[in-house]
């Protein structure tokens, strides 16, 4: 079984980050929950081109965005001993070392935590879909409906903000945290 872990909202805490800079640039006050909505820059007026200009500035420097979970690298290494971890991203492949970096600081190796880092563009939202994962460890609301489609594979909707809208039913699973993930793949045993 091949299963894809997102990074943003999964692992790292990126919205925190984003609002910190935001913020500061900006002189608001918004926090990772008033980020409501998966293009939550048209709430905030600014153009998406503004919106992509913070996100690289994190995706330079990744080890200023915190870890989700001290949890995840033990509960990884544990799912990458019975199945394919493949940590995948809608980064580009240029931040492949800062991601790397940033995972090795806190503990996640590649081929005892994950087996390939695989970075993608970040549009069509639903790009990850063609790379054929049983199992899909992610943030994104725009995964939701084109995942209800294929039936043989499972969405384990990591909670956020800004998923909140998500309709839940049959292959999607809304997880709280990782203790869920860990409990999911263990009742599959």
């Amino acid at each position: 079984m091949k299963i894809s872990v997102d990074i943003d909202g999964v692992l790292l805490d990126t919205m925190i980050t984003y609002c910190e800079i935001f913020n500061k640039k900006y002189g608001t006050t918004y926090s990772k929950n008033d980020v409501t909505d998966w293009e939550f820059f048209h709430d905030w007026n600014i153009s998406e081109s503004e919106a992509w200009e913070i996100f690289l500035q994190i995706y330079e420097n990744s080890m200023d965005s915190p870890f989700i979970d001290k949890g995840i690298p033990e509960i990884l290494k544990e799912i990458n001993k019975n199945y394919d971890v493949y940590i995948v991203s809608a980064r580009m492949d240029e931040y492949r070392r800062p991601i790397v970096r940033k995972l090795r600081n806190h503990g996640i190796y590649r081929k005892i935590h994950y087996s390939d880092l695989i970075l993608l563009f970040h549009k069509p939202y639903d790009l990850k879909l063609k790379s054929k994962f049983d199992v899909y460890i992610d943030d994104s609301p725009n995964l939701v409906e084109p995942i209800k489609k294929l039936k043989d594979r499972v969405l384990l909707l990591y909670d956020q903000p800004w998923n909140q809208k998500a309709k839940i039913e049959e292959n999607v699973i809304r997880v709280k945290n990782w203790g869920d993930i860990a409990d999911y793949f263990q009742n599959l045993k």
